[in-house]
């Protein structure tokens, strides 16, 4: 299910975020309370705040008791902005997923993670080259996007979690993807009524790509939303974000 309407336009893009994570998460500062997320994204101006705490194997965090909780909280709190409870959910492996697919769909928003190779639960390709992954990480994201789980695809084919790679591996990762392949998957991800993260960790630390994956899907014409993986109440907002993103993406 598409959240945000088709938009190429950096000014709007950053007009919303889908990618903050809360107290839930372990990772998220403590000053991340619902309340104090909202209220720091009126301040910036945002439309859209995304609530996306992780939902990792063996992490013991209940997903579905967060969202009841996050919902009820939110009848409390009077915004302009719209508040999306969700999820960062995990496809750990080709065909494998974190939740029940009833949870995913309970959610106001189901985000996919499929690059978090630095947990131990996560499958790793048996070729543990970058190219080994880069298949890899297509073939989880096939099978993900042909269950219709997925609303969203968080930081998409991000190497930044390949802890066990040089930077010149992890981006090496990144070229391994083939420009039919890169055009395929995300055609297929738009079939799905699915949108792509412009990941602003990964789209300023490895542009080329990040550029290559936006004009691509552009021309395709699929769908784009911007998130920040906000751990701290500064990372909600994304003031000045519109002119650095534009200087990647033109």
């Amino acid at each position: 299910m598409f959240v945000l309407e088709r938009t190429y336009d950096p000014a709007e893009l950053t007009r919303h975020n889908l990618h903050p994570h809360s107290v839930c998460s372990l990772c998220a500062k403590r000053e991340m309370t619902l309340e104090a997320m909202i209220r720091r994204a009126e301040e910036a101006g945002l439309k859209t705040l995304a609530v996306t705490d992780h939902s990792d194997p063996l992490d013991e965090i209940d997903t579905y008791a967060n969202y009841l909780m996050y919902k009820e909280q939110l009848k409390r709190i009077d915004t302009p902005v719209r508040v999306l409870i969700g999820a960062e959910l995990s496809a750990y492996g080709i065909g494998k997923f974190g939740e029940p697919f009833e949870i995913d769909r309970a959610l106001d928003l189901a985000a996919y993670s499929h690059t978090h190779y630095h947990l131990a639960s996560w499958e790793h390709p048996e070729d543990r080259s970058p190219r080994g992954y880069a298949a890899h990480e297509l073939a989880v994201l096939d099978a993900l996007l042909a269950t219709g789980r997925a609303d969203h695809i968080a930081h998409p084919f991000s190497p930044n979690k390949m802890h066990f790679f040089t930077e010149e591996q992890k981006a090496a990762t990144l070229d391994a993807i083939s420009d039919n392949e890169l055009g395929d998957i995300l055609e297929k991800g738009e079939r799905a009524r699915c949108s792509w993260e412009l990941h602003t960790p990964t789209v300023f630390r490895f542009p080329a790509f990040s550029r290559r994956m936006f004009l691509m899907g552009k021309e395709i014409g699929v769908h784009f939303c911007l998130g920040t993986d906000a751990h701290t109440l500064a990372a909600v907002g994304t003031e000045g974000l519109a002119e650095r993103l534009a200087a990647v993406i033109g």
